[in-house]
């Protein structure tokens, strides 16, 4: 059973990542539709009422009628398009209540639920597996990564620890040939092949060949950046996909650091 419609299976009607689409569309198994769920215990953090349907509506408006709550691990869900909403600003609310009805509002082209999930970053991952199922926080996340100079893989480091020197994994000056990172789907550069290697998804492997140095990283549903051998920290990454923005590095320079928040 759905853990955001009432008493429905979930029929998925636009999927994340469909295009530009930052969330998973929904309605009742059958193309029906139903009241909306809060996935799990919260607090509403924002709400917008007052919305008509306006396919133009960009930024907050695209929403229409939506709910946003922050839940006790720290992780957010987002309702959008409602017809009605039956919560306020700051309601405690418990897991299966009763947030509004699916509508037709914002930037819509029927009658559906548009859900979000963000991690405790305020960023966007993919809801598909929070549908009927927990929560999983990414603050217990651990990556480490395998020093070419000392040949050997580096101590497991915890994503979002603070600016401290345990809060990126590598040694500054030594490149890195390997990477492995719980939880989430990346892959890597390979600066002497000079392509990307295959995905891997959690400790099922690494990514990497070791003793090839890595000179570009993608993760899937994080943020991170990258240290370069021979500058510096790069700006944060926020998403991997094929625009210049998709990935940390810069190809051909070799990177000595990882950090994940």
């Amino acid at each position: 059973m759905s853990r955001i419609l009432e008493d429905a299976t979930d029929q998925i009607t636009q999927r994340y990542k469909q295009g530009i689409h930052s969330g998973i569309d929904v309605v009742k198994y059958k193309n029906k539709l139903c009241n909306v769920l809060a996935h799990s215990e919260g607090i509403v953090v924002w709400i917008q009422t007052g919305q008509k349907n306006n396919k133009n509506a960009t930024g907050n408006a695209s929403y229409g009628n939506c709910v946003k709550i922050k839940h006790k691990n720290g992780m957010y869900t987002l309702y959008a398009h409602l017809k009605t909403v039956k919560v306020s600003l700051n309601e405690n609310v418990k897991k299966g209540q009763i947030l509004g009805y699916m509508g037709n509002t914002g930037n819509a082209k029927g009658s559906h639920l548009h859900f979000e999930v963000r991690n405790e970053n305020n960023l966007r991952i993919d809801p598909t597996p929070y549908l009927e199922g927990d929560f999983s926080s990414t603050k217990k996340i651990t990556y480490q990564v395998y020093d070419n100079v000392k040949n050997k893989w580096l101590n497991n480091i915890t994503a979002g620890q603070g600016e401290n020197i345990m809060s990126y994994a590598g040694n500054l000056g030594h490149s890195i040939s390997g990477l492995k990172i719980d939880k989430r789907k990346y892959r890597v550069h390979d600066k002497i092949k000079n392509k990307w290697l295959p995905w891997v998804t959690g400790r099922k492997g690494y990514a990497g060949n070791l003793g090839n140095a890595i000179d570009g990283l993608q993760i899937e549903n994080a943020t991170y950046r990258v240290h370069l051998k021979d500058g510096k920290w790069l700006p944060w990454v926020e998403k991997a996909d094929e625009t210049n923005q998709g990935y940390a590095g810069i190809y051909g320079r070799e990177i000595d650091a990882i950090e994940i928040k």
